[in-house]
């Protein structure tokens, strides 16, 4: 009679080992200055990123996608070459966001004591969720993007994980939101 009770249980994780065979795990790189945790190893494409003022500054897109048709990316754009528009990065990056959707969420958070903008938007025709999280630190703007299919929430692994680094690889994390003074 046990043996019975156990075969569908066995016969059902057997099933289910595709889905949960892939493995999120946390993803470096300290030449942008973070870390994430992605579904595997994402791709890496080198972009040009525009300002609203029209300014082509050098960025580069990290993406992936995990096995339930989630696509996660986080953009990193270089604005070291136009600090006077640092000031609207954040701003401008959200209007992006808000721009693809019904927006569900827009409120300014702060990610480790770093100003930052979360918008959470329903994508049209498809349904799909799009929750972005975009702040900057020492002229990089990080825009942090999870698109998940309906009904279907963007993993805490992912939304919760990105640490901005300093130049010598290791997490930043300030007093509070007004100061750069870090937190020991």
């Amino acid at each position: 009679m046990r043996f019975a009770s156990i075969i569908p249980a066995a016969l059902a994780l057997l099933l289910s080992g595709p889905v949960y065979a892939q493995t999120w795990g946390e993803f470096t790189d300290r030449q942008d200055h973070f870390t994430v945790n992605f579904p595997g190893d994402p791709k890496v494409e080198p972009i040009t990123y525009k300002t609203e003022k029209g300014t082509a500054l050098p960025a580069k897109v990290y993406s992936a996608k995990d096995a339930r048709g989630g696509e996660y990316s986080i953009t990193v754009v270089n604005y070291a070459s136009a600090a006077a528009e640092t000031g609207t990065a954040i701003s401008q990056a959200a209007k992006v966001i808000r721009a693809k959707g019904d927006v569900r969420y827009d409120g300014m958070e702060h990610t480790n004591n770093m100003k930052s903008q979360r918008v959470s938007v329903v994508l049209p025709d498809s349904g799909r969720y799009l929750l972005s999280e975009t702040l900057m630190d020492h002229d990089r703007l990080f825009i942090l993007q999870a698109d998940t299919p309906p009904k279907m929430p963007p993993p805490a692994q992912f939304q919760a994980s990105l640490q901005v680094l300093d130049d010598a690889g290791v997490a930043i994390r300030y007093k509070n939101p007004d100061t750069t003074e870090r937190a020991r």
